[in-house]
C-alpha cells in the first residue's frame, strides 16, 4: 500500500475544539476481527499509550512538525480475540513549547488495516474524554527541555480502556499533516529493573537502581489509606536526598495511591536516574518500584582490550552511548534529553565504530 495515501477515511479528532496545554485525552473504538494480520497506522500530537483490549502495545510518538508528520505502524494482531474487539489509546497533549516540542493544536488520528482495507477509522463516531486519572492542565515543568510532570489520582481509575464507558463522540479537528513513516525503529522495552529498597523509614523510601538507567516508572505497593505520595528522582544523593528541585526545576510527580493494591506504569515519560525517593503519608508495603527501560534495538561490535582498565572505561562509554540513544541520540539523560547537534555529532561518530553496519539506520 502507497504509505502517501494513508488516512483517507480517519481523521484528526480531540475531545473538544478548544486546545488547552498539559491536558490528557482518553479515546475509545470497537472492531469485529476474525483473521488475518491488522496493524494500526497512529499519530497525535504529543505521546500516545496504545491499548487493544485493555492490554498495553505501545507507545511513544516520534518527535516531529506538523508539515512532517511522523506516524507509527503497529501490527496489533498477537492482541486481538475473534469477535469484538477495543482500541483504547491515552493522548497526552503537551500545548507548549519546549526544547523537544513546538506548539500546535491537539489531536489523534488512527487508522486500523488489514489486507490493504480499512478495518477500522478515527472519527465522530469515536469516544472520547478527559481523562478522570491524570490532573488536567497542571503544567508543572520538569525542566525546559523535557517539559511537563504529571499528577495520577488512582482512586479515579475505572475501565475506560475496556468498555469505553463515561466517554462520548469525539470531536473533529483541523490539522494540515504532511505524513512520513516513523524515520528509525520503535524503541523496545525491555524487562523491568527493579530498583532496591535502602531506606525505609518515617514515611521516607529511598530506590537504587545501582547505576544510571533509563526508563518508565513502575510502582507496585500496597497503600492502607488514600493518600498523596511525592516521588522525585535524581542522579545522585546529597546530603541523603536526590536533588529534586533546583531553582525552577521539579524532578518529581504527585501520585495519589488508593486504598489497597496499586500497580502503575506511565509509558510517556522517560526518567533518567540511578535513585527514586518517595514520601508518603503513611507507610506503604512496596513490592516493587522498577523503571522499563525503553531502549533503540543496536547490536554492539565485540571488542576485546588487552588491558582491563581500557576494557572498563570502553564498556561505560558504549553503555553511556546507548543510554543516549532514544528517538535520535541526546544529551544528559536526567534533566534535558534533548537533541544537540555537535554532540549528537561526536556520539554519532562513536557510534559507527560502537555499533554493527556502522548504525546507519539510526543516524
Amino acid at each position: 500500500m502507497d504509505r502517501r495515501k494513508m488516512y483517507g477515511k480517519s481523521k484528526w479528532i480531540w475531545v473538544e475544539k478548544e486546545c488547552k496545554p498539559d491536558t490528557y485525552g482518553e479515546f475509545y473504538d470497537e472492531f469485529i476481527w476474525e483473521e488475518g494480520d491488522i496493524n494500526c497506522l497512529l499519530s497525535c500530537d504529543g505521546d500516545y499509550t496504545l491499548y487493544i483490549n485493555g492490554e498495553y502495545v505501545s507507545s511513544n510518538q516520534y518527535g516531529d512538525y506538523e508539515w512532517y508528520k511522523s506516524y507509527d505502524d503497529i501490527d496489533i494482531t498477537p492482541y486481538l480475540k475473534k469477535g469484538k474487539n477495543s482500541i483504547s489509546v491515552l493522548v497526552w497533549h503537551f500545548g507548549t513549547d519546549s526544547q523537544r516540542y513546538i506548539k500546535t493544536k491537539a489531536g489523534l488520528i488512527f487508522e486500523l488495516q488489514s489486507n490493504g482495507e480499512v478495518v477500522l477509522a478515527s472519527g465522530e463516531n469515536t469516544l472520547a474524554r478527559y481523562s478522570v486519572a491524570y490532573k488536567q492542565g497542571l503544567q508543572k515543568l520538569v525542566t525546559r527541555q523535557i517539559g511537563f510532570s504529571f499528577a495520577y489520582d488512582a482512586t479515579q481509575e475505572d475501565e475506560w480502556k475496556t468498555t469505553g464507558k463515561g466517554l462520548q463522540s469525539a470531536t473533529l479537528v483541523e490539522k494540515n499533516c504532511s505524513f512520513i513513516e516513523r524515520p528509525t525503529k520503535k524503541l523496545e522495552l525491555l524487562e523491568c529493573v527493579h530498583g532496591r529498597v535502602v531506606l525505609a523509614e518515617n514515611n521516607h523510601y529511598i530506590i537504587d537502581f545501582g547505576k544510571e538507567t533509563v526508563g518508565l516508572v513502575s510502582l507496585d505497593f500496597v497503600s492502607p489509606v488514600v493518600q498523596t505520595i511525592v516521588v522525585a528522582w535524581g542522579e545522585d544523593l546529597q546530603d541523603g536526598h536526590v536533588r529534586q528541585r533546583i531553582e525552577h526545576r521539579d524532578f518529581s510527580f504527585d501520585y495519589i495511591a488508593k486504598a489497597g493494591k496499586n500497580e502503575y506504569v506511565n509509558y510517556m515519560l522517560r526518567l533518567g536516574c540511578r535513585y527514586i525517593e518517595i514520601y508518603t503519608e503513611a507507610p506503604i508495603e512496596i513490592e516493587c518500584v522498577g523503571l522499563i527501560p525503553q531502549v533503540y534495538p543496536v547490536k554492539e561490535k565485540q571488542v576485546i582490550l588487552d588491558n582491563a582498565l581500557d576494557q572498563k572505561i570502553y564498556n561505560a562509554c558504549v553503555n553511556t552511548l546507548k543510554l543516549c540513544m532514544m528517538e535520535h541520540y541526546v544529551d544528559t539523560l536526567w534533566r534535558e534529553q534533548c537533541l544537540y547537534v555537535y554532540d549528537s555529532r561526536n556520539q554519532a561518530l562513536c557510534g559507527y565504530h560502537a555499533f554493527e553496519n556502522g548504525n546507519a539506520d539510526y543516524v
